[in-house]
């Protein structure tokens, strides 16, 4: 057990966090302390941080990370950012100088490697680019269905499997929260940016049942699908049919997600997919031949038992297909995963492995045009790394860059939405959560409707 007494000092929390990235939760002890070392503290394993006293934050964590990389061997290339968005201070930065500036100057801040400061700077320069300011008079949506076809060894979602009267019983509920959220909406006057259906699996609703959730929400709105970026997840390919995706392409949804995660089929029977390959190939196609504009894929870097060349061949065949937005995932074990409840520690594991599918995946999709767009970080990522979304040029989605800018409202509506609420006078967001499992939600319905007038307080 190590113990980091960090001097002149109120919280520990943002130290604790930093020590985590380079050692278990069990095997170091991070404590607020004011004063002079004392020697009988300094035992074995014990450090004192900060002798001088500063009382600048940044400068005492560059300070922990060099003691800790001392400690361990390992420079974690994110430095001292253990914050879930990366790009907010380099976009902060940005606001006065240049990006090449801010490259060099939050490489020296916050001790990142020069690839990751390259990488928030290509994310900066597309953001600058082709994203216009931020529309505070406005608000994303988001709605959740929190229903799949089985649940994946790493997810921890509000996902479950439930029999069809079970959809149709919560499909009822949630468009009963859509009008009524969108009768606030109109008499507050407030306009949606963008719309994102997630999940879950929402394709595991049938065609019926998508074209009335669709309904509700364009008449609750009074939006045109057509008119404004509207994403469907249909991330399993074993709920896609021809007929779902064709009453969702004739309702003007133009942006759908399939979520491969990898193209190996070993791999998807080891996370728990009923599908493989081939079916998220026919999902393709048929998404193809209906004729959306944009596709988004996710891949995951550190999935069990794959290695470099499996990855890259997943990535090759996602660029192959066309899909128009990628976003690479780095491996979260998360509370409530079934991967969490059988090995705890794996995301401390085959770090270099998942460095270098990043590398890779920066490398390949960089050549074929892609751009990075944008970024974020989650606890219990394999190594501490990250996430990004890859678009070509112009197909980005402005719903991921908005949720990542914590500067917009989100309305959250349905089974473990998170909604937000921005206020920009004081730069602050306050959070609104519906309850996470789809059963409480309908017993707790009339509470969940509260919440609502909670956006417009």
């Amino acid at each position: 057990m190590y113990r980091f007494y960090i001097n002149n000092i109120d919280d520990d929390y943002h130290y604790m966090e930093l020590a985590r990235v380079f050692l278990p939760d069990d095997g170091f002890e991070t404590i607020a302390y004011s004063g002079k070392p004392v020697a009988h503290l300094l035992g074995e394993n014990s450090f004192f941080v900060n002798e001088k006293g500063s009382d600048d934050r940044e400068e005492i964590k560059r300070e922990f990370y060099e003691l800790l990389s001392g400690i361990t061997g390992i420079r974690p290339p994110w430095g001292t950012l253990t914050g879930v968005r990366p790009l907010k201070p380099a976009l902060e930065i940005c606001r006065e100088r240049s990006v090449e500036e801010m490259e060099r100057i939050i490489k020296s801040r916050y001790l990142l490697s020069s690839r990751k400061a390259s990488l928030l700077s290509d994310i900066a320069d597309y953001q600058l680019a082709h994203v216009s300011g931020i529309p505070w008079d406005k608000a994303s949506l988001y709605i959740g269905i929190p229903f799949c076809p089985t649940r994946c060894a790493y997810c921890s979602f509000a996902s479950n499997v439930a029999p069809a009267e079970e959809h149709e019983k919560y499909l009822e509920n949630l468009l009963k929260e859509i009008t009524y959220a969108g009768r606030l909406a109109e008499e507050n006057g407030t306009m949606l940016e963008s719309i994102y259906i997630g999940g879950g699996t929402p394709t595991t609703l049938n065609s019926s049942q998508l074209e009335r959730l669709i309904s509700r929400v364009s008449d609750a709105y009074h939006i045109d699908p057509s008119k404004i970026e509207f994403t469907v997840e249909a991330g399993r390919p074993d709920t896609i049919t021809g007929d779902k995706l064709d009453t969702l392409n004739r309702l003007g949804i133009s942006r759908i997600s399939i979520n491969p995660q990898s193209m190996k089929d070993d791999t998807l029977r080891l996370i728990g997919r009923e599908h493989n390959a081939d079916d998220i190939r026919e999902g393709f196609r048929i998404a193809r031949e209906t004729g959306f504009d944009v596709i988004n894929a996710d891949l995951i870097a550190g999935l069990p038992e794959e290695n470099l060349n499996d990855f890259e061949a997943s990535l090759k065949e996602m660029i192959d297909l066309g899909a128009e937005n990628i976003t690479i995932h780095t491996l979260s074990v998360k509370r409530g995963s079934r991967l969490k409840e059988n090995d705890p520690g794996y995301y401390r594991q085959n770090a270099e492995t998942v460095s270098a599918m990043l590398d890779l995946s920066r490398d390949m999709l960089s050549a074929a045009g892609y751009r990075p767009y944008y970024i974020y970080r989650q606890k219990h990522q394999i190594g501490a790394l990250e996430n990004v979304g890859w678009c070509l040029p112009g197909k980005h989605s402005i719903y991921n860059i908005r949720i990542m800018e914590d500067k917009q409202t989100v309305i959250g509506l349905g089974a473990g939405a998170v909604g937000k609420v921005y206020h920009p006078d004081d730069d602050r967001l306050e959070r609104i959560a519906n309850v996470s499992n789809y059963k409480i939600y309908s017993e707790r319905f009339d509470d969940m409707i509260s919440r609502k007038n909670e956006y417009y307080k």
